[in-house]
């Protein structure tokens, strides 16, 4: 540990700057990682669904089948029902943790493409921070199309547990002030339902 901001800071995502998630030099890919990228998300059923999708939901949260992970797929089923509409999530695209060099580039392209980002946020304990970091860097770029479904708790104290990670606190408040009035509180699985209906 040096002391430097930065390498604190890094520390909250595996030891990865956030800064160089973001640095678009990195997002350039090699040819094999270019072909790799297309085969995995331009050439899946997925993304021509929603290239031809009105409303494009890219869900952003934890991620897993079961807890958070399984709400979060109830959010993307909820908001994919909708009438020409798609929603899906990074992984959906089949990439690997031996792929994650193919993740930033990714989301970069998903992020791109999608007419509205929600973010299903129950705690700061995962691979949604790196992706928090990605929008609060992007923050202006995101501003119209953001939308955040924020798990409150019982007590300040439980709230603070959940929640209690400086770098990605402050990417939160900085989100939670461009996204204004689309920032929905929920407390359980049937407030989560009712916040998903009230995105537009």
């Amino acid at each position: 540990m040096t002391g430097d901001s930065d390498a604190d800071e890094s520390e909250y995502i595996s030891g990865i700057d956030p800064n160089e998630i973001v640095d678009q030099e990195r997002l350039q890919l090699t040819p094999h990682q270019h072909a790799q990228l297309k085969t995995e998300l331009h050439g899946s059923d997925q993304f021509d669904a929603i290239k031809r999708a009105e409303r494009r939901y890219l869900i952003v949260g934890r991620g897993g089948e079961e807890g958070s992970g399984k709400r979060r797929l109830q959010v993307c089923r909820q908001l994919d029902a909708r009438r020409a509409a798609s929603a899906f999530r990074l992984e959906d695209f089949g990439f690997t943790s031996d792929e994650i060099e193919l993740w930033a580039p990714a989301f970069d392209i998903l992020s791109a493409m999608a007419s509205h980002i929600v973010g299903v946020l129950e705690d700061f304990d995962g691979g949604h921070v790196w992706e928090l970091g990605y929008l609060y860097h992007h923050q202006m770029h995101v501003r119209d199309s953001l939308w955040l479904l924020k798990r409150s708790y019982e007590s300040e104290e439980r709230m603070r547990e959940k929640y209690d990670n400086g770098m990605a606190a402050s990417h939160l408040a900085a989100l939670e002030e461009a996204a204004e009035d689309r920032v929905l509180n929920w407390h359980d699985e049937d407030d989560l339902s009712d916040a998903v209906g009230e995105i537009t």
